[in-house]
Protein backbone atom coordinates (compact mmCIF):
# COMPACT_ATOMS: atom_id res chain seq x y z
CA UNK A 1 0.00 0.00 0.00
CA UNK A 2 1.10 3.55 -0.61
CA UNK A 3 2.92 5.32 2.19
CA UNK A 4 2.46 8.81 0.81
CA UNK A 5 0.72 11.32 3.08
CA UNK A 6 -3.04 11.36 2.59
CA UNK A 7 -4.05 11.82 6.22
CA UNK A 8 -7.26 13.50 7.26
CA UNK A 9 -8.40 15.16 10.46
CA UNK A 10 -11.11 12.70 11.49
CA UNK A 11 -11.98 14.61 14.65
CA UNK A 12 -12.95 17.68 12.67
CA UNK A 13 -14.77 15.60 10.08
CA UNK A 14 -16.80 13.64 12.63
CA UNK A 15 -18.09 16.90 14.10
CA UNK A 16 -20.04 17.43 10.86
CA UNK A 17 -21.95 14.17 11.25
CA UNK A 18 -25.33 13.84 12.94
CA UNK A 19 -25.46 12.55 16.50
CA UNK A 20 -26.47 9.04 15.42
CA UNK A 21 -23.81 9.00 12.72
CA UNK A 22 -21.15 10.09 15.21
CA UNK A 23 -22.20 7.23 17.48
CA UNK A 24 -21.99 4.75 14.62
CA UNK A 25 -18.63 6.20 13.54
CA UNK A 26 -17.19 5.52 16.99
CA UNK A 27 -18.58 1.97 17.02
CA UNK A 28 -17.02 1.26 13.63
CA UNK A 29 -13.72 2.87 14.60
CA UNK A 30 -13.47 0.70 17.72
CA UNK A 31 -14.41 -2.39 15.72
CA UNK A 32 -11.60 -1.77 13.27
CA UNK A 33 -9.09 -1.15 16.06
CA UNK A 34 -10.05 -4.44 17.73
CA UNK A 35 -9.99 -6.37 14.45
CA UNK A 36 -6.63 -4.89 13.57
CA UNK A 37 -5.17 -6.02 16.88
CA UNK A 38 -6.78 -9.45 17.11
CA UNK A 39 -7.51 -10.64 13.59
CA UNK A 40 -5.84 -8.52 10.92
CA UNK A 41 -2.18 -9.05 11.82
CA UNK A 42 -1.91 -5.28 12.54
CA UNK A 43 -2.17 -4.58 8.79
CA UNK A 44 -4.76 -1.81 9.22
CA UNK A 45 -3.77 0.55 12.00
CA UNK A 46 -5.72 3.76 12.33
CA UNK A 47 -3.24 6.02 10.46
CA UNK A 48 -3.55 3.70 7.43
CA UNK A 49 -7.33 3.79 7.72
CA UNK A 50 -7.30 7.60 7.85
CA UNK A 51 -5.05 7.70 4.80
CA UNK A 52 -7.45 5.44 2.93
CA UNK A 53 -10.48 7.49 3.99
CA UNK A 54 -8.77 10.54 2.54
CA UNK A 55 -9.48 9.11 -0.93
CA UNK A 56 -13.16 9.93 -0.50
CA UNK A 57 -13.23 13.62 -1.39
CA UNK A 58 -16.89 14.35 -2.11
CA UNK A 59 -16.73 14.01 -5.88
CA UNK A 60 -19.61 11.50 -5.77
CA UNK A 61 -21.85 14.52 -4.91
CA UNK A 62 -22.33 13.13 -1.40
CA UNK A 63 -20.99 15.10 1.53
CA UNK A 64 -17.47 14.03 2.50
CA UNK A 65 -18.25 13.02 6.12
CA UNK A 66 -21.11 10.82 4.89
CA UNK A 67 -18.92 9.25 2.20
CA UNK A 68 -16.24 8.41 4.72
CA UNK A 69 -18.68 7.00 7.26
CA UNK A 70 -20.06 4.60 4.63
CA UNK A 71 -16.55 3.71 3.46
CA UNK A 72 -15.58 2.99 7.06
CA UNK A 73 -18.49 0.60 7.34
CA UNK A 74 -17.36 -1.34 4.27
CA UNK A 75 -13.84 -1.59 5.66
CA UNK A 76 -15.15 -2.80 9.02
CA UNK A 77 -16.82 -5.74 7.28
CA UNK A 78 -13.64 -7.11 5.68
CA UNK A 79 -13.02 -10.81 6.20
CA UNK A 80 -9.29 -11.21 6.72
CA UNK A 81 -7.51 -14.53 7.08
CA UNK A 82 -3.99 -14.44 8.46
CA UNK A 83 -1.28 -17.06 8.37
CA UNK A 84 -2.61 -19.04 11.36
CA UNK A 85 -6.12 -19.18 9.94
CA UNK A 86 -4.84 -20.23 6.52
CA UNK A 87 -2.92 -23.11 8.10
CA UNK A 88 -6.04 -24.29 9.93
CA UNK A 89 -8.00 -24.17 6.69
CA UNK A 90 -5.30 -26.15 4.90
CA UNK A 91 -5.61 -28.88 7.53
CA UNK A 92 -9.37 -28.87 7.04
CA UNK A 93 -8.99 -29.10 3.27
CA UNK A 94 -6.75 -32.16 3.54
CA UNK A 95 -8.89 -33.86 6.17
CA UNK A 96 -12.33 -33.23 4.69
CA UNK A 97 -11.68 -33.21 0.96
CA UNK A 98 -8.71 -35.56 0.56
CA UNK A 99 -8.06 -37.92 3.46
CA UNK A 100 -11.58 -38.85 4.57
CA UNK A 101 -12.78 -39.63 1.00
CA UNK A 102 -9.68 -41.80 0.50
CA UNK A 103 -10.41 -43.66 3.75
CA UNK A 104 -14.01 -44.18 2.62
CA UNK A 105 -12.81 -45.51 -0.73
CA UNK A 106 -10.34 -47.83 0.98
CA UNK A 107 -13.05 -49.26 3.25
CA UNK A 108 -15.37 -49.75 0.28
CA UNK A 109 -12.65 -51.56 -1.68
CA UNK A 110 -12.10 -53.78 1.36
CA UNK A 111 -15.77 -54.72 1.47
CA UNK A 112 -16.62 -52.39 4.33
CA UNK A 113 -13.81 -53.64 6.57
CA UNK A 114 -13.13 -51.88 9.87
CA UNK A 115 -9.77 -53.55 10.37
CA UNK A 116 -7.47 -50.66 11.17
CA UNK A 117 -4.27 -52.22 9.85
CA UNK A 118 -5.79 -53.13 6.49
CA UNK A 119 -7.42 -49.72 6.07
CA UNK A 120 -4.19 -47.88 6.91
CA UNK A 121 -2.27 -49.98 4.38
CA UNK A 122 -4.88 -49.31 1.68
CA UNK A 123 -4.90 -45.57 2.42
CA UNK A 124 -1.10 -45.48 2.27
CA UNK A 125 -1.17 -47.12 -1.15
CA UNK A 126 -3.78 -44.62 -2.38
CA UNK A 127 -1.69 -41.66 -1.20
CA UNK A 128 1.41 -43.03 -2.92
CA UNK A 129 -0.43 -42.70 -6.23
CA UNK A 130 -1.59 -39.15 -5.43
CA UNK A 131 0.17 -35.90 -6.30
CA UNK A 132 -0.63 -32.39 -5.09
CA UNK A 133 -0.19 -29.35 -7.32
CA UNK A 134 -0.91 -25.65 -7.12
CA UNK A 135 -3.05 -23.77 -9.59
CA UNK A 136 -0.94 -21.40 -11.68
CA UNK A 137 2.77 -20.94 -12.11
CA UNK A 138 5.27 -21.30 -9.21
CA UNK A 139 5.00 -17.61 -8.29
CA UNK A 140 1.23 -17.62 -7.73
CA UNK A 141 -0.75 -18.13 -4.54
CA UNK A 142 -2.03 -21.63 -5.30
CA UNK A 143 1.52 -22.94 -5.52
CA UNK A 144 2.64 -20.78 -2.58
CA UNK A 145 0.12 -22.57 -0.32
CA UNK A 146 1.59 -26.00 -1.01
CA UNK A 147 4.53 -25.35 1.33
CA UNK A 148 2.20 -24.78 4.29
CA UNK A 149 -0.15 -27.54 3.12
CA UNK A 150 2.72 -30.04 3.26
CA UNK A 151 3.87 -28.84 6.68
CA UNK A 152 0.47 -28.82 8.33
CA UNK A 153 -0.53 -32.24 7.05
CA UNK A 154 2.87 -33.94 7.35
CA UNK A 155 2.87 -35.07 3.74
CA UNK A 156 6.13 -36.33 2.17
CA UNK A 157 7.59 -33.83 -0.28
CA UNK A 158 7.69 -36.49 -2.98
CA UNK A 159 3.89 -36.28 -3.14
CA UNK A 160 4.10 -32.79 -4.68
CA UNK A 161 4.60 -31.71 -8.26
CA UNK A 162 4.70 -28.56 -10.29
CA UNK A 163 3.03 -28.64 -13.68
CA UNK A 164 6.37 -28.81 -15.52
CA UNK A 165 7.19 -32.12 -13.82
CA UNK A 166 3.98 -33.89 -14.77
CA UNK A 167 5.38 -34.80 -18.18
CA UNK A 168 8.68 -36.03 -19.54
CA UNK A 169 10.06 -37.00 -22.92
CA UNK A 170 11.20 -40.47 -23.80
CA UNK A 171 11.89 -42.61 -26.81
CA UNK A 172 9.01 -44.91 -27.78
CA UNK A 173 9.69 -47.23 -30.73
CA UNK A 174 12.45 -44.89 -31.84
CA UNK A 175 10.20 -41.83 -31.64
CA UNK A 176 10.49 -39.11 -28.98
CA UNK A 177 7.12 -38.72 -27.27
CA UNK A 178 5.62 -36.89 -24.33
CA UNK A 179 4.72 -39.24 -21.50
CA UNK A 180 3.65 -38.92 -17.89
CA UNK A 181 6.75 -38.61 -15.74
CA UNK A 182 5.29 -40.82 -12.99
CA UNK A 183 3.27 -43.59 -14.62
CA UNK A 184 1.95 -44.98 -11.32
CA UNK A 185 0.25 -41.72 -10.37
CA UNK A 186 -3.48 -41.81 -10.96
CA UNK A 187 -4.80 -38.98 -8.78
CA UNK A 188 -3.86 -35.32 -9.33
CA UNK A 189 -5.15 -32.79 -6.80
CA UNK A 190 -4.91 -29.08 -7.62
CA UNK A 191 -5.08 -26.65 -4.68
CA UNK A 192 -6.06 -22.97 -4.74
CA UNK A 193 -6.79 -20.28 -2.17
CA UNK A 194 -9.91 -18.80 -3.81
CA UNK A 195 -12.24 -19.83 -6.59
CA UNK A 196 -13.78 -16.43 -7.27
CA UNK A 197 -15.23 -16.20 -10.75
CA UNK A 198 -13.95 -19.67 -11.65
CA UNK A 199 -12.14 -18.29 -14.69
CA UNK A 200 -8.62 -19.25 -13.57
CA UNK A 201 -9.51 -22.88 -12.83
CA UNK A 202 -11.46 -23.16 -16.07
CA UNK A 203 -8.62 -21.83 -18.21
CA UNK A 204 -6.03 -23.88 -16.35
CA UNK A 205 -8.01 -27.07 -16.83
CA UNK A 206 -8.36 -26.51 -20.57
CA UNK A 207 -4.61 -26.13 -20.96
CA UNK A 208 -3.21 -28.89 -18.76
CA UNK A 209 -5.88 -31.48 -18.03
CA UNK A 210 -6.51 -32.70 -21.61
CA UNK A 211 -2.84 -33.65 -21.90
CA UNK A 212 -2.97 -35.66 -18.66
CA UNK A 213 -6.17 -37.47 -19.66
CA UNK A 214 -4.85 -38.18 -23.13
CA UNK A 215 -1.91 -40.03 -21.61
CA UNK A 216 -3.93 -41.63 -18.82
CA UNK A 217 -7.70 -41.71 -19.54
CA UNK A 218 -8.50 -43.16 -16.10
CA UNK A 219 -6.61 -40.50 -14.15
CA UNK A 220 -8.62 -38.74 -11.41
CA UNK A 221 -8.17 -34.97 -11.37
CA UNK A 222 -9.49 -32.77 -8.55
CA UNK A 223 -9.72 -29.06 -7.82
CA UNK A 224 -9.97 -27.95 -4.18
CA UNK A 225 -9.90 -24.39 -2.85
CA UNK A 226 -9.97 -22.89 0.61
CA UNK A 227 -12.73 -20.48 -0.42
CA UNK A 228 -15.13 -20.49 -3.34
CA UNK A 229 -18.07 -18.44 -4.44
CA UNK A 230 -21.09 -20.56 -5.27
CA UNK A 231 -21.19 -19.19 -8.82
CA UNK A 232 -17.45 -19.68 -9.34
CA UNK A 233 -17.51 -23.30 -8.19
CA UNK A 234 -20.56 -23.98 -10.34
CA UNK A 235 -18.66 -22.63 -13.34
CA UNK A 236 -15.69 -24.91 -12.67
CA UNK A 237 -17.93 -27.94 -12.23
CA UNK A 238 -19.90 -27.30 -15.42
CA UNK A 239 -17.35 -25.68 -17.74
CA UNK A 240 -14.06 -27.42 -16.95
CA UNK A 241 -12.62 -30.91 -17.07
CA UNK A 242 -12.53 -30.99 -13.28
CA UNK A 243 -16.26 -31.64 -13.43
CA UNK A 244 -17.76 -32.91 -10.20
CA UNK A 245 -14.30 -33.44 -8.66
CA UNK A 246 -14.32 -29.99 -7.05
CA UNK A 247 -14.84 -28.64 -3.58
CA UNK A 248 -13.98 -25.96 -1.07
CA UNK A 249 -13.66 -25.61 2.68
CA UNK A 250 -15.68 -22.39 2.84
CA UNK A 251 -18.33 -21.57 0.25
CA UNK A 252 -19.37 -17.95 -0.23
CA UNK A 253 -22.98 -17.80 -1.37
CA UNK A 254 -24.62 -14.82 -3.06
CA UNK A 255 -25.14 -13.09 0.28
CA UNK A 256 -21.38 -12.42 0.41
CA UNK A 257 -21.75 -10.05 -2.54
CA UNK A 258 -21.70 -6.86 -0.54
CA UNK A 259 -23.85 -4.62 -2.78
CA UNK A 260 -26.78 -6.82 -3.79
CA UNK A 261 -30.23 -6.61 -2.22
CA UNK A 262 -29.58 -10.01 -0.62
CA UNK A 263 -26.26 -8.89 0.88
CA UNK A 264 -25.67 -10.02 4.46
CA UNK A 265 -23.80 -6.77 5.01
CA UNK A 266 -26.95 -4.69 4.59
CA UNK A 267 -28.75 -6.62 7.31
CA UNK A 268 -26.05 -5.62 9.81
CA UNK A 269 -25.70 -2.02 8.63
CA UNK A 270 -26.31 0.73 11.24
CA UNK A 271 -29.57 2.62 10.87
CA UNK A 272 -27.77 5.91 10.17
CA UNK A 273 -26.29 4.47 6.96
CA UNK A 274 -28.06 3.99 3.64
CA UNK A 275 -27.51 1.15 1.18
CA UNK A 276 -28.12 3.34 -1.88
CA UNK A 277 -25.50 5.80 -0.69
CA UNK A 278 -23.11 2.89 -0.16
CA UNK A 279 -23.71 1.68 -3.69
CA UNK A 280 -23.35 5.17 -5.15
CA UNK A 281 -20.04 5.72 -3.37
CA UNK A 282 -18.60 2.41 -4.50
CA UNK A 283 -19.89 2.86 -8.06
CA UNK A 284 -18.33 6.33 -8.31
CA UNK A 285 -14.92 5.63 -6.80
CA UNK A 286 -14.72 1.99 -7.86
CA UNK A 287 -15.05 2.90 -11.51
CA UNK A 288 -12.53 5.72 -11.12
CA UNK A 289 -9.82 3.38 -9.83
CA UNK A 290 -10.85 0.31 -11.85
CA UNK A 291 -12.89 1.33 -14.91
CA UNK A 292 -15.32 -1.41 -15.95
CA UNK A 293 -14.63 -3.51 -12.87
CA UNK A 294 -15.60 -1.20 -10.04
CA UNK A 295 -17.24 -4.08 -8.14
CA UNK A 296 -14.23 -6.36 -8.46
CA UNK A 297 -13.27 -8.84 -11.17
CA UNK A 298 -16.39 -10.17 -12.91
CA UNK A 299 -18.62 -8.35 -10.42
CA UNK A 300 -17.10 -10.21 -7.45
CA UNK A 301 -18.29 -7.72 -4.80
CA UNK A 302 -16.25 -9.51 -2.12
CA UNK A 303 -14.85 -8.11 1.11
CA UNK A 304 -12.11 -10.71 1.49
CA UNK A 305 -8.36 -10.59 2.04
CA UNK A 306 -5.57 -13.00 2.96
CA UNK A 307 -2.25 -12.36 4.63
CA UNK A 308 -0.50 -13.36 1.39
CA UNK A 309 -2.69 -11.29 -0.96
CA UNK A 310 -6.00 -9.56 -1.60
CA UNK A 311 -8.09 -11.13 -4.39
CA UNK A 312 -9.13 -8.92 -7.31
CA UNK A 313 -12.70 -10.13 -6.70
CA UNK A 314 -12.68 -7.84 -3.65
CA UNK A 315 -13.91 -4.27 -4.14
CA UNK A 316 -11.10 -2.33 -5.88
CA UNK A 317 -11.55 0.69 -3.57
CA UNK A 318 -9.99 -1.55 -0.88
CA UNK A 319 -6.82 -2.66 -2.73
CA UNK A 320 -6.37 -0.69 -5.96
CA UNK A 321 -3.55 1.87 -6.16
CA UNK A 322 -1.14 3.28 -8.72
CA UNK A 323 1.12 0.23 -8.39
CA UNK A 324 -1.85 -1.99 -9.27
CA UNK A 325 -2.84 -0.01 -12.33
CA UNK A 326 -5.24 2.61 -10.99
CA UNK A 327 -5.54 5.41 -13.59
CA UNK A 328 -5.96 7.93 -10.75
CA UNK A 329 -4.15 8.45 -7.48
CA UNK A 330 -5.58 6.16 -4.82
CA UNK A 331 -4.28 4.93 -1.48
CA UNK A 332 -5.08 1.27 -0.78
CA UNK A 333 -6.17 -0.07 2.59
CA UNK A 334 -4.91 -3.61 1.99
CA UNK A 335 -2.14 -4.70 -0.33
CA UNK A 336 -2.69 -6.65 -3.50
CA UNK A 337 0.23 -8.20 -5.36
CA UNK A 338 -0.72 -8.11 -9.01
CA UNK A 339 0.10 -10.94 -11.44
CA UNK A 340 1.20 -8.39 -14.10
Amino acid sequence: MSTANNSINTNAMVADLSESQRRDWEILRKRILVLNERAWDSRLNWPIVEQWLGNFDGTSSIEIPTERLHALYLLSQMMYFGGKEIRVLLRALYSELVYIPIVQKARKDLGGSREKHNIEAAVSNELKTTRFLGVGNPSESGVHLLYYFRQENRIPKDFFLDSARIFSRESVDGEIRTVLAEKDVRRYIFIDDLCGSGETAEKYSKDLLPRILELNPVAEIYYFSLFATTSGMTRVRTQSLFGKNCGSVFELDESYKCLTDESRYFSAMPASLDREILRKINNHYGNKVCPGNGNGFEDGQLLLAFSHNTPDNTLPIIWRDLENGSPVSWYSALKRYAKF
